[in-house]
């Protein structure tokens, strides 16, 4: 090949002394393109950790795929040193275009993960010709990259959630900022969450202002155990309050359902979603049936009243003693309606009331995190499923923990 073939590749790949390009072949039968790298003779090699020069000790052939050439598939192979250092033992001298122990340069392996930001690995494996277990690979060096250069957070306000990976079986937990997913933890436990908490260290812990959470008792303990001045911290989301009380609604009108007369069952049936809904966001033609058929279901009003009753108290906006005893006097009318669902509810709201006062208090919410949920449980579909939790941890820190995973 003539010397410009050399000098393009050299520059394509950004070489420095001592590499240069040795020779390019082209295969027209397989359409490859193979770009041959050498040092140059006498020049020093040296040690990839202390930059000391050392003496030689063998070479190893070794090669690369990278980004095609005219929808060539090309290749580069180099001998590469392996140097003796005095400190260090035999190492193999750095290469600059491609990382340790990978079988594709930096430039293949950038343009991997932008193909993987816009669809999926079962299309990135077939229009590549990649296997799952190599693009798994680059993925798993890029997010490693990523986490390497991000330092802890000192975030203020967290949010804590937890998503499945297989449905109703294995689960993870999620550590999110407004920005962000800042940990990925194995399990829905106590453990779990302290593990992050572990992570964060103690001076980080005493700088956040507020833990977002649902009320589950795994999470409050860790919570507890791990953060100083917790009680003053954790806040219980408006979304798991709405959450209970929907599902008391719900349970109510089914319980109903059985006891009414054979002929409303259809219209009641039929209006199960609008039980559901806010006040201020249902139709006239929804309204004027729920009206109509609240003579059959009272329990069910009653408790669809308080539901509402309970968002208007959040929604008012934070008054210490106010907040604190409109509470209150809900929780002691939801259990003098004797309604069974209801009751539960308020038992539950009044255990864990100094939270929710928090969550009034702080103005913070789950809000970010349910929808960041959303979009990985969309995320797992798109992808049919992920083959283990590993790989789905992985996919959840390389599309939502914005890390910096360039070469």
């Amino acid at each position: 090949m003539r010397m410009n073939d050399a000098n393009l590749y050299a520059k394509i790949l950004g070489l420095r002394k001592p590499w240069h390009v040795l020779n390019v072949t082209v295969s027209e039968a397989l359409k490859t393109i193979t770009v041959f790298i050498g040092p140059e003779p006498g020049s020093p090699l040296r040690c990839p950790y202390c930059r000391q020069a050392c003496p030689g000790y063998d070479s190893r052939a070794r090669g690369w795929r990278h980004l095609d050439t005219c929808e060539y598939q090309t290749w580069i192979e180099a001998d590469v040193p392996r140097v003796q250092c005095p400190e260090h033992g035999c190492v193999q001298v750095s290469i600059a275009w491609a990382s340790r122990n990978s079988r594709y340069t930096k430039k293949f392996e950038m343009m991997v993960l932008d193909w993987l930001r816009e669809t999926t690995i079962h299309a990135v494996s077939r229009r590549l010709g990649l296997s799952w277990s190599a693009i798994d690979g680059i993925l798993r060096r890029a997010v490693t990259r990523g986490l390497r250069r991000r330092r802890i957070a000192s975030e203020t306000h967290i949010c804590v959630d937890e998503v499945a990976f297989a449905k109703g079986r294995d689960y993870v937990t999620i550590v999110s900022s407004a920005q962000c997913v800042l940990a990925v933890e194995d399990g829905r436990s106590a453990e779990s969450l302290r593990r992050y908490f572990k992570t964060l260290g103690r001076r980080r812990c005493k700088k956040l202002r507020s833990v977002s959470m649902d009320m589950s008792g795994a999470y409050i303990k860790a919570a507890l155990d791990s953060l100083p001045d917790a009680q003053q911290k954790i806040a219980f989301d408006h979304f798991h309050v709405a959450k209970v009380l929907s599902e008391a609604v719900d349970n109510t009108r089914k319980s109903e359902l059985h006891r009414v007369d054979y002929g409303l069952r259809r219209d009641i049936h039929r209006s199960r979603y609008d039980w559901l809904r806010r006040g201020a966001h249902l139709s006239d033609f929804a309204r004027e049936r729920m009206q109509a058929l609240s003579a059959s279901l009272l329990d069910t009003a009653m408790v669809w009243m308080l539901k509402e009753k309970a968002r208007e108290i959040w929604h008012t906006g934070y008054y210490p003693r106010q907040s604190a005893k409109a509470w209150q006097v809900w929780i002691q009318v939801a259990r003098q309606t004797g309604i069974t669902a209801l009751r539960g509810v308020a038992n539950q709201i009044e255990t864990r009331l100094w939270g929710i006062l928090n969550a009034m208090r702080l103005r913070v919410s789950n809000a970010r995190a349910e929808a960041l949920n959303s979009q990985i449980r969309a995320m797992r579909v798109k992808a049919r499923g992920y083959r283990s939790k590993a790989r789905f941890v992985l996919g959840i820190l390389f599309h939502y923990g914005k890390l910096d995973m360039t070469h």
